[in-house]
């Protein structure tokens, strides 16, 4: 699985390598799609229903959701009652705490997917 390294504002860096913001599914690492979120909410602070579906993917035990520096991406109600139905814990804070948390997890070997909001 990858290894998260770092983050900062707009960045992530996950085996070495920098990315904006991303979706981790597995052993994959996915740039999440800016401009496709921008024009279904006119925000990347949303978490997109095919972004749902992909977090899914390979029966994860814990999805870790990174909020942004500050938090401003909210969780909504919805995705966290489709993990509840499908019986997937959520692990949710600032992008600092949720890497942190992501990396615990799967040097505990749990199954961890993840979406990293990387700004605000």
């Amino acid at each position: 699985m990858p290894y998260i390294n770092s983050t900062k504002f707009g960045q992530i860096v996950v085996d070495n390598e920098k990315y904006g913001q991303v979706l981790i599914v597995g052993d994959s690492v996915i740039e999440r799609e800016s401009e496709k979120l921008k024009k279904v909410f006119g925000t990347s602070h949303k978490i997109g229903d095919w972004e749902i579906d992909a977090l899914l993917k390979n029966n994860p035990d814990i999805v870790v959701i990174g909020t942004g520096q500050s938090g401003v991406m909210k969780v909504g109600d919805d995705f966290l009652n489709k993990m509840e139905k499908e019986g997937v814990n959520v692990f949710s804070g600032i992008t600092p705490r949720a890497i942190k948390k992501y990396n615990e997890e799967m040097e505990k070997g749990k199954s961890v997917n993840a979406l990293i909001h990387t700004t605000c």
